[in-house]
C-alpha cells in the first residue's frame, strides 16, 4: 500500500516512520515547553509580588499603616495561580492537561498583573505577548483556552467592577 504526495506514491512504512516521527518531535516541544513555562511563571510571580510592593506596600488610615492587600493578593493568589500549572509541569510535562492548565494560569497571571497596576492600559499588552508565548507549543487548542479564560475574566471583572 502507497500513499500518494504530490503525485509520488510513499510507501506505507515511510509514511508510518514519519508519523511517528512527528509524533516524537512534538513531545519533545511540548515537555520543553512546559518545563520553559514553569520557570516563566515563577519568574512572574516573584515580578508581581514586587510590583505590589512598589506600587502599593502601605494602606494608610490615619496615622496607622497596614500592609495593602494588593501585596497579599500577589503573594497568595499570584502563589495559587502559580502554583498548580508549576507542578504538573514538573510532574507531568507534554501532556494535554499540563499545556491547558499552564495556558489558564497564564492568562489568570495576566489578569493578576493588570489589576496589580490599577489596570494601567500597557499591562494589558500582557495578554498580547502571552498568547504569542503560548503559540510556541504549536497546539492550536492551548490559545482556545487561554482565550476563553481572557474573555470571561474581563466579562466577569466588567459586571462587578467596572471602573
Amino acid at each position: 500500500m502507497h500513499e500518494v504526495v504530490n503525485d509520488t506514491p510513499i510507501p506505507s512504512a515511510v509514511a508510518q516512520q514519519t508519523a511517528t516521527l512527528f509524533q516524537e518531535y512534538q513531545e519533545k516541544i511540548y515537555q520543553r515547553t512546559d518545563r520553559l513555562f514553569a520557570r516563566l511563571m515563577v519568574l512572574q510571580w516573584l515580578a508581581g509580588i514586587i510590583a505590589a510592593l512598589w506600587i502599593s506596600p502601605k494602606t494608610w488610615l490615619g496615622s496607622s499603616g497596614q500592609t495593602h492587600w494588593h501585596v497579599w493578593a500577589a503573594i497568595f493568589l499570584g502563589g495559587a495561580i502559580t502554583s498548580f500549572p508549576v507542578l504538573l509541569a514538573w510532574k507531568q510535562p507534554g501532556r494535554a492537561l499540563t499545556r491547558h492548565s499552564i495556558a489558564v494560569g497564564q492568562m489568570l497571571t495576566s489578569a493578576l498583573l493588570i489589576h496589580l497596576t490599577g489596570g494601567r492600559i500597557e499591562t494589558h499588552f500582557y495578554v498580547f505577548g502571552s498568547l504569542a508565548f503560548l503559540a510556541i507549543y504549536r497546539d492550536w487548542r492551548v490559545l482556545i483556552s487561554a482565550t476563553v479564560v481572557v474573555a470571561l475574566d474581563h466579562f466577569v471583572r466588567g459586571m462587578f467592577w467596572p471602573q
